[in-house]
């Protein structure tokens, strides 16, 4: 299984995501960045917090970026 690495963009810079976790598709690896965007939404709404032009970019291990997902696109309105 390919590893993949989630690291998240914000205003402030660029979080790396170190570990990375070995996942078994791309598709999968998408799917799991929603998921961490959605959480990410939750947290900044419970604090308060401004939702910002924050976002995950996913990078297999061949250093190939597969998707950035923002985190903006995990909410649902309609």
């Amino acid at each position: 299984m390919p590893r993949y690495f989630f690291h998240v963009r914000d205003r402030d810079g660029l979080s790396l995501d170190e570990e990375g976790v070995e996942l078994a598709s791309d598709d999968r690896a998408r799917a799991e960045a929603m998921q961490a965007a959605r959480e990410m939404l939750a947290e900044k709404i419970l604090k308060g917090e401004v939702v910002d032009g924050a976002r995950f970019e996913v990078i297999r291990i061949d250093g190939v970026v597969i998707a950035t997902i923002p985190v903006r696109s995990a909410l649902r309105l309609d």
